[in-house]
Order: structure tokens, then sequence, then C-alpha cells
């Protein structure tokens, strides 16, 4: 066999290891289910469903998040798996199984020895599972795939090779770089320290020159715009503030989240979905060691780099220090977006996540592999036999505890159940516990002993207390507690516009209140105008009242407007129009699209039937639609009635008398079919 057939036959069953590894650890992942964020980003999003989602996610503000590349996998899905949570996981699967691949490529054009460890110790690592598994984490997936795509164009281009090329011999594999890197972006904003890694790249090759920083400078430009891009976009709409802190707390902050991920990538025991949340004190000193150490760790790596070659580890294994000062710089550049200078949502629960620690953790991966590699190297042969075992075990450890923490996502209960266990105080998972059991029969109760919870914990948040106002709104002699409750959230934020409407949604039951209610709903719709439930839940309010049906119908028009894809929604404008002189063919084309949203929907049926019943010439389509309400509900009285009705006006006696006896057989008291039927029976034929 030829040294290049040996070659390729190595990296062949080196790559199916990877292969076979990920899917045994990733097992559990074929059970899971939808978890939290899930909805926002998928199922409950409605541009996924919309039709021209695609271009709303391109081309408009209507997202909640400018990741449009992320979005229309998602979008594109939606389409082939529907509300099957395994197509998507799948997906996850196969793009972390592709960045595995990736980066494996990438560490061996970087000729760092143990590439291939590098990218086993990754692929199997247990901190990724909250990357790979939770749906809602494409994002991270995607933009890491197109950032090591980066790297690798950046690398084929010659750019960061000895010596310095020229322009024209690095453009094709530079602008495809170029390219990934604004793909990346648009997947997910955390890999903005991209073209920091590619200096670091070249200078890992060779020294920098003024050619390298001018190539540079269309990434940093890619990077500072999309950035901001993607901060004004989590502003946008929300005055939400996530955390007050002064520039030291969060620099102190700082400190603690490196050597927090750096110890999770090296002992991740105790991995948690939310961690406790921590509370930095800067008169406090122990506040200020990790810092100390942060910046101890890099002077002590410089002078040890400095005093080595200026060449990247070879074969003869110089250079240790200068290899994990630039795996230590990685590490920490990496993780900039998440130190806690910028907020992100998920710092309103812990200042730390797993997925936080996706990208960096390359850095420690191929730190580890090459002390591995080189530690193989030197050994002897008995000392290999160990070493080799010794890695064999902690691979095998990582992917046991990886297979382990992929269970928690089986769904929202064990996640929320699972995390509670690890952190009682987290009054995040109380509150959407909550959530998920009141949905459930019966699960009011232990539903409200978790609201409570999250609102003792937790009482100046003012979601949890709206939370738990609108749990018990639902029992009758709670109803007071439930309007302190939404009071409570409007005091901590008076702009809380879901507060609003849900609190108009209790006064509008009780005595003499209606006109708080309306107030409310106004108000929820000054601060929100684009709140199609705010609009609904008004309009149905306003249809009651004698002279407002043409305000209530602009309500429900609007509610259309914002949110074109509801049944629902469509049938209430249409039952509402059809009330109005001159607007019956307009409620018809509203009852026509709600059935094309929802075609076995027997009440949309049975509506449409009973407005075309009014209308000249058609009494058969009519029919058609009464009898298409009872093929899905064969025991639909009212329809049985009224096409009986339908039917004696058509002169087909015997198929009205059937229908009318019908009815009697649901409805035995129903004295009008009982009084059509005999004269049906009597008249003459």
């Amino acid at each position: 066999m030829t040294p290049a057939a040996s070659s390729r036959n190595r990296t062949g069953w080196q790559a199916a290891i990877l292969i076979a590894l990920v899917l045994a650890a990733y097992l559990p992942l074929w059970r899971a289910g939808f978890v939290w964020d899930d909805d926002t980003m998928l199922t409950a999003n409605r541009l996924i469903r919309a039709g021209d989602g695609l271009v709303q996610f391109w081309f408009t503000r209507n997202a909640q998040d400018y990741w449009p590349v992320t979005s229309t996998t998602l979008w594109v899905e939606w389409r082939l798996w529907g509300l099957n949570p395994l197509g998507y996981h799948l997906t996850n699967l196969a793009l972390h199984l592709g960045t595995v691949l990736l980066l494996w490529s990438v560490l061996r054009r970087l000729c760092i020895p143990g590439a291939w460890l590098a990218a086993l110790l990754f692929a199997v690592h247990p901190i990724n599972v909250e990357s790979v598994t939770w749906i809602a984490q494409r994002k991270n997936l995607l933009a890491l795939l197109f950032a090591l795509l980066t790297i690798l164009c950046f690398l084929k281009s010659g750019i960061a090779g000895t010596p310095a090329p020229s322009v024209a011999r690095s453009n094709r594999w530079y602008w495809l770089g170029l390219i990934a890197f604004i793909l990346a972006m648009l997947s997910k904003g955390s890999v903005a320290p991209l073209p920091l890694v590619l200096a670091g790249v070249v200078a890992w090759r060779r020294r920098p020159t003024l050619s390298d920083c001018l190539r540079l400078i269309p990434f940093f430009i890619v990077a500072g715009v999309l950035a901001a891009v993607d901060v004004w976009f989590q502003r946008h709409g929300t005055h939400e503030i996530i955390r007050s802190a002064p520039f030291l707390e969060r620099l102190l902050g700082a400190g603690g989240v490196v050597w927090f991920y750096l110890s999770k990538s090296f002992w991740p025991a105790r991995l948690m979905f939310v961690y406790p949340q921590w509370h930095v004190r800067t008169a406090a000193f122990l506040w200020w060691i990790p810092l100390l150490g942060v910046l101890g760790l890099t002077v002590l790596l410089w002078r040890l780099a400095r005093r080595e070659s200026l060449r990247p580890p070879g074969p003869d294994g110089t250079a240790w220090g200068r290899g994990t000062l630039f795996a230590w710089g990685y590490f920490c550049v990496s993780l900039v977006p998440v130190l806690g200078f910028t907020d992100v949502y998920f710092m309103k629960f812990s200042l730390v996540a797993d997925h936080y620690a996706h990208l960096a953790l390359i850095g420690v991966v191929a730190w580890a592999g090459f002390v591995a590699h080189e530690l193989l190297r030197r050994a002897g042969s008995s000392a290999r036999v160990g070493l080799t075992g010794l890695i064999a075990v902690a691979i095998a450890a990582l992917a046991v505890l990886t297979w382990r923490q992929n269970g928690m996502y089986r769904d929202s209960l064990v996640l929320y159940r699972t995390i509670l266990e690890q952190n009682p105080d987290c009054w995040m998972a109380h509150n959407n516990l909550a959530i998920a059991l009141e949905k459930l029969p019966g699960g009011l109760p232990e539903a409200l002993i978790h609201y409570e919870e999250a609102a003792r914990i937790d009482p100046g948040e003012a979601y949890v207390q709206n939370d738990l106002a609108r749990a018990l709104a639902q029992l009758p002699d709670r109803v007071p507690e439930a309007l302190d409750h939404y009071e409570q959230a409007l005091r901590i934020n008076p702009d809380y516009a879901e507060a609003h409407n849900n609190l108009a949604a209790a006064l509008a039951k009780l005595p003499g209140r209606l006109p708080e209610a309306l107030a409310h709903y106004e108000q929820a719709l000054r601060i929100n105008p684009d709140f199609a439930a705010a609009h609904v839940n008004l309009a149905l309010e306003l249809e009651k009242l004698p002279g407002r049906l043409p305000d209530a119908v602009a309500h429900f028009e609007q509610a259309a407007r914002i949110n074109p894809e509801d049944p629902d929604l469509q049938n209430d404008l249409a039952v509402a129009l059809a009330k109005l002189p001159g607007r019956l063919p307009d409620a018809v084309a509203h009852f026509e699209l709600a059935l094309r949203l929802n075609p076995n929907d027997a009440d949309l049926h049975y509506n449409l039937a009973n407005q075309l019943m009014k209308m000249p010439g058609r009494l058969p389509d009519a029919m058609a639609q009464y009898e298409e309400a009872l093929r899905i509900r064969p025991d639909f009285a009212s329809a049985h009635y009224n096409l009986g009705v339908a039917d004696a006006k058509s002169g087909r006696y015997d198929e009205a008398a059937r229908h009318f006896g019908r009815v009697l057989e649901l409805d035995p008291g129903n004295s009008s079919a009982r009084e059509i039927l005999e004269r049906l029976r009597t008249a003459p034929k």
C-alpha cells in the first residue's frame, strides 16, 4: 500500500470513529422535543408559518433578531417537518457533525499536532449538548460552521502562508472566506470576534504585515456593521432592562466568566441549563481575584512564548508556551461577546450558559489535543499504552456525560424539573414549569404553587406577576388576588402591554368594570399597536355594545392584517362583517380564507353556509358547506337542522326529513325540528 493510500485509509477510519461516537453520544436526541424558546423561534413564530416569511426575515424589521440564515433554515424545515421535532434535531446533529469534521480539517491545515484528538474531544464534549440538542440554538451551530468555513477559505487563500502571497493569488478563496463570514454573522452575531482570530492565524504562521491588516479590514467592517444591526434588533421594540451594572462590576464579572468556562471545559461536572445568578460585589476582594488571574496568566504565557521559537510547534515539539498563548488568546477573544459587557436576554437569569462556550471550547480542545499528542510522542512504549488508555477513558466519560445531558431535553416538563433539582431558586424555571403544567388537564393547582414560588423568589419581575395573575383569574374566588397581581405587574412596568390586555380581560368579566377594561385594552394598543390579541379582545367587547360594531370590525381587521394566517381570527372578523349592512360578500370572503387555513373545522363550514343561505343563488353552495360540516362532525345537530331547511327549500323533502330526524335523535327536546318533521311527513307528495 502506498503512503498516500495508507493516509487515506487512516483518515477514513478516523472520520468513521468521529461520526460513530457522535451518533452514540447523542442517541437520546431522537426522543427530544421542543423546549424553552423553541416556541419563540419556531413553533409559535408567525413568520415561520407565513408564506412570505423569508422576505420578512431578510428585508423587514419584523423578526425578533436579525439572523436570517438561521431563520431561513427553520422556515424551510417547517414545510418539511411541521411540528415533528425529530427533523429539526437531526438537522442540528448533522450540523454538529459537519462542524466537527471542519474543525479537524482546519487544525490539520494549521499543522497543529493532535488535530484529530481535538476534534474528537469537541465532538463528544457535554458542554456542547445545549447547542446541539436545543433546537433554538440552531444559530450557534450555523454560526460556528460558517466561521470554520471562513478560516478554512482564509487558509486556502494562502494569505497566512509563508511568505505573504500576492493579492492576485489569494483573491478567489479570500472572497469565498468573506462570504462565509457574512453568512456566519447572519446566523448569529456571536462570531463577531472572528477577524481577530484570522489575525491570530496569520501571526501563528508568520509575522503579520501591513498588507495582512488591509486584507482584514473588510472582515472587521462586516463584523462591526452586522453586530450593530444585531444590537439594534435586540433593543428594538422593547424597553426592558436586562441588567443595571456599572462598568467595573461588568469587568470583574468578565474575569469570573473566563475561569468559569475554562473550568467547565476541563471538568464538565454539574452542567446546568440555568446556573445560579451571580451577584458581583466590587467591594469584595474575592471578585478581583479572577480578573487578576486572567491578566496574570496572560502576562505569564506571553513571557514564556517570547523565550521560545517564533515558529509554531513542529515535529520537534518546541514552542509549548507559544501554543498555549495562542490557545488562551483564542479562548478569551471568542468569549468577548458573552463576557457581560453587553447584555443578552438570557443574562436576566444567569450570566453564564453552556451554549456561550460553544465557540471558545475549540481553543481548549486544540490545546488538549496538542498536549496529549506531545506527551504520547515523548513517552516510552509502556507509558504510551497507559496514556492512550487514560485518553480513551476520558473520551468515553465525556461521551457518557453527553448522553446523560441529552436526557433533560425530552420535553419542557423534564427540562424545568431538572433545572429546579440543580438550581431550586431559579424563578424562571418555576414560572415556565407552571406555564407547562397549566396546559395539562388538572395541572392548575400545581402550576399555582410554582407561580407563587417564582413570585416569592423575584417579586420585582413583571411577567412573573402577570403569569401568576392570569392563573389566579381562572379561579372565581381568587379573582381579587389576580387583579392585585396584575396591578403589581403594571407598577413594576407601566408599559407592559400584555399585563394591560390580561387585566382588561379579567375586568371585562366583572359587573360594572367594562369601561376600565376598555381603557386597559386601549392602553395596551397605545403601547403596542401591533398587539393582535388586544385588538381581538377589544373587538369582542365592542361588538357587544350598541353602535360599536363598526369599531369592533376595525379592530378585527387590524388584527387580521397583523396575523393574516389565524383561521379563528378570520372567522371572528367574518361573523362581525356579516352583521354590517352591505358587508356580507366580505364576510363570505373571510370565511373562505379561514377554511383555506383550516379546512377541517366543522364550525367554519357551518358559519359559511349560514351566510351563503342569505345570498341569492348560493343555496347549492350553502348545502355543500353544511354537508362538509357533517362529514367532519356527523353529530352536528345545528348543521343537520339547517341542511334540512335547505333541502326543504330545494324540494328534497325526504332528505330534509332524514336530517330533522337526526336532529331529534341528537336533541329529543327540539320542538321546532319535531314540528317541521311532522309537517314534512303529512305534506302531500
